[in-house]
């Protein structure tokens, strides 16, 4: 399976970063890393109020910033940078790799978000990827969001959404739905006879032969991921809460021969965003409804 951006380990990738961090150690081996790698440090700074002055002037290729500061969010400051230069791609730096985090920094629009439990390595690869226009999520998120469907290889799902394209993905999402291909190609903008194929390649991957089977693997797979957002857990709604747990993987996946546009990493934002507004609206009714009664 492609899976994007590969690096070739003999090269090294050039760029601008300017480094946000709350403490100066880490700012410090941050700095460090970056520096021994060949990108150029623009600058630092240790509060949202100094990066968002500095930042857009210096104009980074990258901003690699805490998702806590001082006097203010990551998240937050992610979004004051991206509307005053797009150019600048941001991803974020945490130290808890829950689904609160990882969904905060792809509705801010950030480009990825690096885990400080990850090596040098990891965080080298994920810098290069979102230098490279790619996103850049660390893996400790998706092994998050996946756990549920990887943890019974015999009883239940078996990880195989994981060998499927963004694209696929989607479309598989859409079988599950019930969709035609018809409808599914209106949703996704593709010619029907691209989503046939799209099928074709889900059923072979999941060694199927009905698109019925890929329906009901797929809606299972993803209703055992319920219990891990806090956001939406409390939701009954199995559909909602497949919808946010197939918006959060296909938001940190990496597959793909070539970078995403802006447009499409803000229509995958924009996808989580709306489940996550439906789950909150029936999740607020229910509510309602027990205090009715």
């Amino acid at each position: 399976m492609a899976t994007g951006y590969q690096p070739d380990s003999a090269s090294s990738s050039f760029g601008s970063v300017y480094v946000v961090t709350a403490e100066e150690l880490v700012g410090q081996g941050l700095r460090g890393l970056l520096e021994d790698s060949g990108f150029d440090v623009a600058g630092e700074s240790r509060s949202v109020r100094q990066a968002a002055r500095r930042i857009p002037a210096v104009r980074p290729d990258l901003a690699i910033i805490d998702d806590v500061l001082p006097d203010g969010s990551g998240a937050g400051l992610c979004r004051t940078i991206a509307a005053a230069d797009a150019t600048t791609r941001c991803v974020l730096m945490t130290g808890e790799t829950d689904e609160a985090v990882l969904i905060g920094a792809i509705l801010a629009g950030a480009w990825g978000c690096l885990s400080q439990q990850d090596d040098n390595e990891e965080q080298l690869r994920l810098i290069r990827r979102a230098m490279h226009g790619y996103t850049a999520f660390s893996r400790r998120f998706q092994a998050g969001i996946l756990a549920p469907i990887h943890a019974d290889g015999t009883n239940g799902p078996d990880g195989r959404l994981g060998m499927l394209s963004k694209q696929e993905l989607k479309v598989a999402i859409g079988i599950a739905r019930g969709l035609t291909n018809g409808q599914i190609g209106q949703e996704l903008f593709l010619a029907e006879k691209t989503v046939k194929n799209m099928v074709s390649s889900v059923l072979m991957k999941f060694h199927m032969a009905r698109r019925t089977e890929v329906a009901v693997f797929v809606s299972g797979a993803l209703e055992n991921t319920g219990d891990l957002a806090q956001v939406y857990q409390r939701s009954r709604d199995p559909d909602l809460i497949a919808e946010v747990t197939a918006a959060l993987v296909i938001c940190t996946s990496e597959a793909g021969n070539t970078p995403p546009s802006g447009r499409m990493l803000l229509l995958d934002a924009m996808r989580l965003a709306d489940a996550l507004t439906v789950t909150r609206a029936k999740a607020h009714g229910a509510r309602n409804l027990q205090e009715g009664e």
